[in-house]
Formats: structure tokens, C-alpha cells, sequence
């Protein structure tokens, strides 16, 4: 892509997160973008068919971004305990909701419609990565199943969307009750204390 189309595109990409960060999804119109980017809608059209190509890119370029940070608490964690753990990862898509509430929104909508491709590579990337650091922590047990923390992984991802579909007043009782759910349930594989 040249250099001046490039421009373009970062001009269209940000004017359209601009307006989803400020008035939600149904603002972004074609329109209201080649506005704010300053460029025709003909400019628009010429690099995505349609509004919903640039939200899903908004979209995976959010979750990237999120996934990356995700990946990267993992590295920074010395936990004693595995509540520690699931607080620590509870309390990142926490902030997430807070801070980029109209992403996670068009996340779970764009799910909803069959817009994003399935992410369940990316709940199992990350369920691997988890369990290969709950294991350097000898917080599991040695040999214990990787099925273990993909299923703890697929349970605090369904928490996660009750928390976000719960609103700002019971989000944060719901991750809390998540959070004591999940540690139970990966206490049973824990190192004993014996």
C-alpha cells in the first residue's frame, strides 16, 4: 500500500474509533467517518465494502492489543496462590471494561451477529500460556491436564460477558463471585500444602 493510502486508511481507522469511543457503534456511519477523517465516502468505500469491515477491524486490532497485554501480566505475575491469578486477570479485563467500554461492547455484539471470527484459538492460546505458567509457579500440580485451565479459561470467559452484560453496578460483584468460582474449581489440581 503507498505511503499517501496508508495515511488514508489511519485517518478513516482513527476517525472511526473517535466517533465509537465518543457516541457508540451506531455513530459509526460511512458517512460520519469520511467527515471526521476528512475525506470523501467514496475514500471510505475505496478501502472497505462497508461499515461493518471497519468495526471488525477496530475489532481485532483491540483484541491483539488486549490478548498482547493479557499475555504480558503473565510474565509479570510472582503469585503465591492461584486466587492471586485469577484476581490479577479478573482485575486486567476489569480495567478493560472500564476504560474501553464501547469496544467490549461491540466485541459481545459483533459475537452476537456472527461478525468475528470464532475466538476460541485465541481463549486456547491463552489457556496454554496460563497453564504453562501455573505449572512454572507449582501452583498445579506437575502433570496436570491442560483440559484443566482451558476449561477454567472458557468459564472466566463467560464470566467476563455476564460481568459486562451486568453494567457498571454489578459488574464487579459478578467478576468477584467468578473469581471465588474459579479459584475453587482450580484449587482441586493445586499443589498440596503437605
Amino acid at each position: 500500500m503507498q505511503e499517501r493510502s496508508k495515511r488514508r486508511v489511519e485517518r478513516i481507522m482513527a476517525a472511526a474509533m473517535d466517533l465509537l469511543e465518543a457516541e457508540g457503534a451506531d455513530a459509526v456511519t460511512t458517512r460520519a467517518i469520511a467527515e471526521r477523517a476528512d475525506v470523501p465516502v467514496a475514500t471510505v468505500y475505496q478501502f472497505f465494502p462497508n461499515r461493518d469491515a471497519i468495526l471488525s477491524e477496530i475489532l481485532l486490532e483491540y483484541l491483539d492489543r488486549r490478548d498482547a497485554d493479557g499475555a504480558a501480566i503473565l510474565g509479570t505475575l510472582t503469585p503465591g496462590s492461584l486466587g492471586e491469578v485469577v484476581h490479577a486477570l479478573f482485575d486486567f479485563h476489569y480495567e478493560h471494561m472500564r476504560t474501553h467500554p464501547q469496544l467490549v461492547t461491540l466485541h459481545y455484539n459483533s459475537l452476537a451477529r456472527g461478525l468475528l471470527a470464532d475466538p476460541r484459538l485465541r481463549r486456547a492460546e491463552f489457556a496454554s500460556a496460563l497453564h504453562t505458567s501455573l505449572l512454572a509457579w507449582r501452583l498445579l500440580r506437575p502433570g496436570t491436564d491442560p483440559l484443566i485451565t482451558a476449561v477454567a479459561v472458557e468459564m472466566g470467559n463467560r464470566l467476563l460477558e455476564v460481568a459486562h452484560r451486568a453494567g457498571p453496578d454489578g459488574d464487579r460483584a459478578v467478576l468477584a463471585e467468578g473469581a471465588r468460582a474459579l479459584t475453587a474449581y482450580l484449587q482441586l489440581y493445586a499443589v498440596s500444602d503437605d
